[in-house]
């Protein structure tokens, strides 16, 4: 069995490209964000003329290996540039596919609907019709075939991140998962264990299943589900993580796995020494406060959180969206005050929360209700003390400039904040009206 986290860009493009290679039968992909002209970093595959995914894809197909990727969309009104380079990414490696080779470029299959949705959608017809000016040929499919004056909001995203071969070896991490080839990167995790990998070939089957049934038609060979003769069940020490709904009336899809926040919970409320999370946003309230009920419970407690030097824009209210994630940091603040560090995360992306040298969460779910409750997301639970310490000091290695730390310091959140730049500062005003849920964001 081997459980490898993994920090840097160039050793996960790596372990990506030897997993995708070796794959002899079947390969399961699920790389929101991986370009067919990101370049190979092996040099036995270059030298054999394989220089990017393309071309890795490619070459795969043709010795027989059969093919389902997965190509996460996003609405295409809301976030426009986003949805027409993930349809320019899934046509780029339908170009160079061959046999059995089953591409779909889907969104998560719940449409808003409802009076929420209504306001949600009022601005978006402005949009829409800006759209339809432009040269028809610039559109993608689902914004050509668009009935009416605008489109069904799709609130919920697929944000699983992973590679599978053979059902038996698989890496996965965070949406940006495969696109950067130097530098430190966000974590990942490199798991070859029959168990864990039997189980996430039952989640990618759920969630191609789901592709399927938006009606997204593959851009090589024709869709058919996985078949899956039994479901796996990953182990208690090697656990996979999930989150996932199906489309249900009204504004919201309806959860049908939180494994994120059960997960997340237990993990904090045992915590005694400290807790690292590297997330893309935390806006999670309930965590939040579960995470500062836990600093009056351990007084020794340190908290570090590595946030993006920059929030994101969420594209549905960002100016809420800001809020929630300042109101919850100014509650940890006043729970956790010299014993938190809040740092700036050179490679953000996915999540990571590590707690007590005991166990770590690695995966694509960032600390939202969204990505906790509505997405489609995909994590690892390891309980492993050796490998858990390991990946603190080698976290710190990465990200922590200067040497000669101890371990005890490497835990303290003092030494972390003298080391590292704080995010942006957020501002907590709240919005003039609360028409939309927690949850959306």
């Amino acid at each position: 069995m081997i459980t490898r986290p993994m920090l840097t860009a160039p050793d996960t493009a790596r372990t990506l490209e030897a997993v995708a290679a070796t794959a002899k039968t079947e390969l399961l992909l699920c790389l929101p964000r991986l370009d067919p002209r990101t370049p190979l970093v092996r040099a036995e595959l270059r030298n054999r003329g394989i220089e990017d995914w393309g071309d890795l894809v490619g070459w795969i197909t043709r010795r027989g290996v059969a093919l389902r990727m997965l190509v996460p969309d996003v609405d295409p009104l809301a976030r426009p540039e986003a949805h027409r380079a993930a349809w320019t990414r899934a046509s780029g490696f339908a170009d160079v596919v061959q046999g059995n080779a089953q591409i779909l470029c889907a969104s998560h299959g719940h449409a808003a609907t409802g009076l929420r949705a209504w306001r949600l959608n009022r601005p978006r017809k402005a949009t829409l019709a800006a759209l339809r000016a432009q040269d028809p040929g610039r559109l993608t499919p689902v914004q050509r075939a668009a009935p009416g004056t605008t489109l069904p909001a799709r609130v919920a995203e697929i944000g699983q991140a992973f590679v599978l071969a053979d059902g038996a070896g698989c890496v996965l991490g965070g949406p940006l998962l495969g696109t950067a080839t130097e530098g430190p990167a966000p974590s990942a995790l490199h798991v070859d264990d029959a168990d864990f990998c039997g189980a996430l070939r039952g989640h990618f089957a759920d969630a191609w299943a789901a592709a399927i049934a938006t009606g997204s038609r593959s851009l090589a060979a024709p869709a058919a589900a996985l078949d899956l003769p039994r479901r796996a069940q990953s182990r208690a020490d090697l656990r996979l993580i999930r989150t996932l709904s199906r489309p249900s009336r009204g504004l919201a899809p309806a959860p049908q796995v939180t494994d994120h926040e059960a997960a997340l919970a237990r993990m904090v409320d045992a915590a005694t020494t400290y807790i690292l999370i590297r997330t893309e946003a935390l806006r999670h309230d309930t965590l939040a406060d579960r995470l500062a009920s836990a600093a009056r419970r351990a007084e020794a407690l340190q908290l570090v959180l590595l946030l993006p030097p920059l929030a994101p824009a969420d594209p549905w209210d960002d100016a809420r969206a800001r809020h929630l994630q300042a109101s919850a940091l100014d509650r940890l603040r006043a729970a956790f005050g010299d014993r938190m560090a809040l740092c700036a995360d050179p490679a953000p992306g996915g999540t990571l929360c590590l707690v007590d040298d005991r166990d770590f969460l690695v995966g694509s779910a960032a600390l939202t209700r969204r990505a906790c409750r509505w997405n489609t997301e995909a994590s690892a639970l390891v309980q492993d003390p050796s490998l858990a310490r390991q990946l603190m000091d080698s976290l710190a290695a990465v990200l922590l400039p200067g040497r000669g730390l101890t371990a005890e310091a490497l835990r303290s959140a003092a030494v972390w904040s003298a080391r590292l730049p704080a995010p942006e500062s957020v501002t907590a005003s709240r919005p003039a009206r609360r028409r939309l849920p927690d949850d959306l964001f």
